[in-house]
C-alpha cells in the first residue's frame, strides 16, 4: 500500500464520521479523473454497437427517454411527454421546447426525424437498424426507395409522431439506446465522417477533447435544459492494464475504477476501502451454444446429456468465485428465470441419455473459444468436465476477429460465448438466443417463435415475465441448445470524496450528472 494510501487510512474514520453527521449537500466543481481499458470506436450515435461508445454518447447527447438512474423505469428525456394509441403502434412524442444543442441551436422536431431518417440512410451504413425496424418504411428507406422513414412525421416545430407496422411494447425501451440519440443535421454535415471526433449534442456534457489511446475529456454544459451537473470536468484516461487501473487508483490518480479480479480478495479483506468498494449484479450471461448442424449436437437426449455433464456451480466457484452460477438465460435479480430448476449436475444420467441417443462410447467434438486468457481457461475445464462423461473436446482458440466470424456464420460446431443486455428485459435475451430467424446454432423452435412474437408485442412487464419462464421451459423440455455457464458481476472502488455515484446495471443510463466532489474530504486526504 502506497504512502499516500496509509496516510489517508489514518484520517479517514475521522474524517467521514464528521461528514456522517452533516447533511451532504452537493457541490459543484472539480474534475472527475476516470478511467477506460479501451479507446473509444465511435462518438457518433448511429455506429454506437458497443459497451463503451454507448456508455460516452449518452453524456453528449440525449434521446426523446431515457433510463431512471436509479431503477430500469423509463423516463422522460427530450421528450417531456408522450400519447400512445392505435394498439400500440402510434406514438407521438411532445418535445421540451428551449432545449439547445451545444452550438447554441434549439432542437427541434426536424432534428428528431433528421435522426433516424440517417439511421436508415444507406449511406450512413449504420450497424443499428435492427432497433428500430418496427417503424415504418424501414425497408424502403434502406433500399433507397424513399427520403427518410414515412413512419416519423413532423407534426410541428415541439411535436414529431411514430407509426409502428405493428404493436411493439419495448418501443419506449428500444429508444433508451444510444442510435436513438439526437444529432444536430448542419452539425453532422459539416464534419462529414469526423463528426465522430467531433460530437455536438444537446446532453449535460460538451466533448472537449480526444485524444486516441491516451484520453478523452468533457466539461460541464452550463446551459443543460435540466441544470448544469456538478462537476466542472470530467477526464477519462485510456488504460488497457488493470493492474495498472489500481494502481493509478492507489497513488490518487483516478477517482473511480474496477477492481480486477486478482485484487479483489486485497481490497475486499481492506476494512478502510470497504465503505467504498461496491459490488453489483450485471446484466449478462455466459453459455456453451451447441449448433444443431452438427452431428450429434442435432439430438435433444446429447444436448441434455452435455448440460448434465457440465456442473455450472463448479465451474463458476473454480474460475469466477465473485460470479453467480446460470440456471438459465436470465441473469440474477431480473425477472423472467426459473432459478434454481436448471437441469442439475448428474454425470451418471448423462452417461445414460449418450447411450440412449447411440453413443454408448462416447463421442468427438470441438469447443470453439477467442484466444482471451480467461475464455481459454473455462474452455479447459468444459474439456475437463465433458471426458469424464466420454466426450473427447477439442479446443478450438482464435483470435477474436476470426471466432466470432466462424460463430456468425454458424460454422462453429459449439462456442463458448455471452450476451450482454442492450436493454433490461427478458425479451432482450430470449430473442437474441432462441429466435429461429438469425440462429447463429440453426436452432428453429415455432412455438418459442410464436411465444417470443407474443413477448415483444405486450406492454405488461408481468406478461412478459411469465412468457418467458415458459420459453425457458419449452426449450429444456426440448434439450436446449444452450448450457448456461454463469452471470458476471462487477466490483468498484471510489474515493472517500466521491458522492452521488450511480451504478446502474444498464451501461448507457448513468449521464454523471449527479456525481459531486466533496472538496473539503478531498482536501484533507491528499494535503
Amino acid at each position: 500500500m502506497s504512502n499516500k494510501v496509509l496516510m489517508m487510512a489514518l484520517v479517514l474514520v475521522m474524517v467521514v464520521s464528521v461528514a456522517l453527521f452533516a447533511a451532504e449537500q452537493p457541490q459543484y466543481g472539480g474534475t472527475l479523473f476516470r478511467e477506460n481499458n479501451t479507446d473509444w470506436d465511435t462518438l457518433d450515435p448511429a455506429y454506437c454497437s458497443g459497451f463503451d461508445a454507448g456508455d460516452m454518447a449518452v453524456k453528449i447527447f440525449d434521446g426523446l427517454v431515457r433510463f431512471d438512474y436509479y431503477s430500469n423505469e423509463i423516463r422522460p428525456n427530450l421528450a417531456k411527454n408522450w400519447e400512445v394509441s392505435n394498439n400500440n403502434q402510434t406514438f407521438i412524442f411532445h418535445l421540451r421546447p428551449g432545449v439547445k444543442f451545444h452550438n447554441g441551436r434549439e432542437l427541434t422536431a426536424a432534428d428528431v426525424k433528421y435522426s433516424f431518417d440517417r439511421l436508415y440512410d444507406p449511406a450512413t451504413a449504420s450497424p443499428g437498424t435492427w432497433v428500430y425496424d418496427m417503424i415504418v418504411g424501414t425497408e424502403q428507406a434502406l433500399d433507397g426507395k424513399s427520403d427518410g422513414l414515412a413512419g416519423v412525421q413532423v407534426l410541428d416545430d415541439y411535436t414529431v409522431s411514430f407509426e409502428l407496422k405493428y404493436p411493439f411494447g419495448l418501443f419506449l425501451t428500444h429508444l433508451t439506446l444510444p442510435y436513438g440519440l439526437i444529432v444536430p443535421r448542419e452539425e453532422v454535415e459539416r464534419w462529414g465522417d469526423r463528426f465522430s471526433q467531433n460530437p455536438v449534442g444537446t446532453g449535460p456534457w460538451k466533448f472537449v477533447e480526444w485524444r486516441h489511446d491516451e484520453r478523452l475529456v468533457l466539461e460541464a454544459n452550463e446551459d443543460y435544459w435540466e441544470g448544469r451537473p456538478y462537476l466542472d470536468k470530467v477526464v477519462y484516461r485510456v488504460i488497457p492494464h488493470a493492474l495498472t487501473r489500481i494502481a493509478e487508483f492507489e497513488a490518487g490518480n483516478l477517482d473511480y475504477t474496477a477492481v480486477p479480479q486478482e485484487e479483489l480478495k486485497r481490497w475486499t479483506n481492506n476494512p478502510e476501502w470497504q465503505p467504498y468498494l461496491h459490488q453489483m449484479a450485471e446484466l449478462s450471461t455466459y453459455y456453451l451454444a451447441l449448433n444443431s448442424d452438427f452431428e450429434p449436437l442435432n439430438q435433444p437426449r446429447i444436448r441434455k446429456a452435455i448440460a448434465l455433464a457440465l456442473d455450472s456451480e463448479q465451474i463458476t466457484r473454480a474460475l469466477f468465485p465473485q460470479y453467480i452460477p446460470a440456471d438459465d438465460a436470465i441473469p440474477a435479480g431480473m425477472p423472467g428465470g426459473l432459478s434454481q430448476t436448471g437441469p442439475g449436475y448428474d454425470p451418471e444420467k448423462a452417461k445414460e441419455l449418450m447411450a440412449e441417443a447411440g453413443y454408448p462410447d462416447g463421442f468427438a467434438m470441438e469447443i470453439w473459444t477467442s484466444s482471451g486468457e480467461n475464455s481459454v481457461r473455462v474452455g479447459g475445464v468444459l474439456q475437463a468436465l465433458l471426458k469424464r462423461v466420454g466426450i473427447e473436446v477439442r479446443l478450438v482458440k482464435n483470435d477474436w476477429s476470426v471466432f466470432f466470424a466462424t460463430v456468425k456464420k454458424g460454422k462453429a460446431p459449439a462456442y463458448y460465448l455471452s450476451w450482454w443486455a442492450d436493454y433490461a428485459d427478458p425479451y432482450n435475451f430470449l430473442d437474441a438466443l432462441y429466435a429461429s430467424e438469425g440462429s447463429r446454432i440453426n436452432y428453429k423452435n415455432a412455438i418459442i417463435d410464436k411465444m417470443l412474437e407474443e413477448m415483444a408485442r405486450t406492454t405488461s412487464v408481468e406478461a412478459r415475465v411469465e412468457i418467458s419462464k415458459k420459453i425457458i421451459e419449452v426449450a429444456r423440455q426440448q434439450g436446449d441448445p444452450y448450457v448456461w455457464l454463469f452471470h458476471t458481476s462487477s466490483t468498484t472502488v471510489k474515493q472517500p470524496w466521491i458522492k452521488g455515484e450511480i451504478h446502474h446495471q444498464m451501461y448507457d443510463a448513468d449521464k454523471l450528472v449527479t456525481w459531486w466532489i466533496d472538496q473539503e474530504i478531498k482536501a484533507e486526504l491528499t494535503k
